[in-house]
This record gives C-alpha cells, structure tokens and sequence, in this order.
C-alpha cells in the first residue's frame, strides 16, 4: 500500500461515538473538503459521503488510506475501550470493531487490545464464506497469522497461494504485498493476525 500525505492538525478532542462519526469529525476539524480528501486519498467523494453518513461501510484497505492521510492511530477512530487498571484484559464482548463487514469484502476486523501505541496490534479476522480482502495488504514490520477456523488462502506477492488449515500459522515481512482469502464457499474463517509494529 502506498503512503499518502499526512495533514497536520489536532486529534480528535472528544471520545467517538462511531467509525462514521469520528471520520466526519476529524475531516472537518481539518477543514477539509470531501474532494480535497478523495484526491488525497484516490477515494471517491461520493463514497467518503456515504460514510460519514453511516449509509456505507468501508474496507479495511481504504480506511487504512484515510488513517494514514490523516495521521491518526486507528483506535483514535472507533469508541474507547474501558480501562484496567492491572492486566489489561480484554473480553469477547468488549473487542473493539475496526472493520465491518461489507459487499466488497464480507470481512469484519476486531482489535484485541485496548489502543495501537504497542509494539504489536492483534486482531481477529472474520471472513464470510468466500470472502477476500479487496487488495493486497502491505506495510512496515512483520506479520503472523493463525488459523482458529475454517481454510484460508494466503498470497504473498510473487509466490503460489498457500491454504492453511485449522492450527496453521505464517509468518512473514508484512512489507511484502500479501492477500487473506476464505478457501471454503461454504464455511467461516476466523484468523488470528498479529503486526509488529501495530501499522493503523
């Protein structure tokens, strides 16, 4: 993924209330257009509109576009996490929504830990039956995935795909262009991705 330009500028002040919400918001605190940002970002004005208006979702791979644009972490985006004091323990009901699932995709993303000012950002990918990633991913650090259900098709750029099965796992330089795809028309996937360092 190619980097954009970063437009300097406050973060937001005050906790979000939504992904759609929160992109609005840190647009017009910038006071940005949506044509100056779908030039910026090769996202289309029309569909930055549709959501910020909550009328569309967005793929992981365009959102990481308007992160990077916008020079703000991801877990600046989506609502905060409650606070522990000791362990910091994250609950299956309380695993924050990167990414829902959409027509292009039918993938949704959740972050596993509280914010992405670590030195690694676990998440856990869903993938309806069939469903792919809509572009190749690539960024700075390394990667490591595991197979918690169903058969996944990893591509890494300029190799054969690979399927991994149930407690498989790869690892590998997440600079290299690599694709998630569910090997299975019929089944779930549930993946077990972690970056280091976090790359939204």
């Amino acid at each position: 993924m190619s980097s954009t330009r970063t437009v300097a500028g406050p973060s937001l002040l005050t906790p979000p209330t939504s992904l759609a919400a929160s992109l609005r918001a840190l647009r017009l605190d910038r006071k940005l257009s949506l044509k100056e940002v779908a030039v910026a970002t090769n996202i289309s004005a029309s569909f930055l509109s549709l959501v910020e208006n909550a009328k569309s979702d967005i793929t992981i791979g365009r959102l990481v576009r308007l992160v990077n644009f916008y020079g703000v972490a991801i877990a600046d985006l989506i609502p905060p996490a409650a606070d522990y004091p000791d362990a910091e323990v994250t609950r299956a009901d309380q695993r924050r929504l990167i990414s829902h699932s959409s027509a292009d995709e039918g993938i949704d993303i959740f972050l596993l830990t509280h914010d992405t000012s670590r030195t690694m950002m676990p998440m856990e990918l869903e993938f309806e039956p069939a469903a792919k990633l809509a572009e190749f991913g690539v960024h700075q650090g390394d990667e490591w995935v595991f197979v918690a259900q169903g058969r996944l098709r990893l591509t890494l750029e300029g190799s054969e795909p690979r399927v991994l099965e149930k407690g498989d796992s790869a690892y590998y330089p997440a600079d290299r262009p690599h694709l998630f795809e569910n090997a299975d028309s019929k089944r779930r996937l549930r993946l077990i991705c972690v970056n280091s360092p976090p790359n939204i």
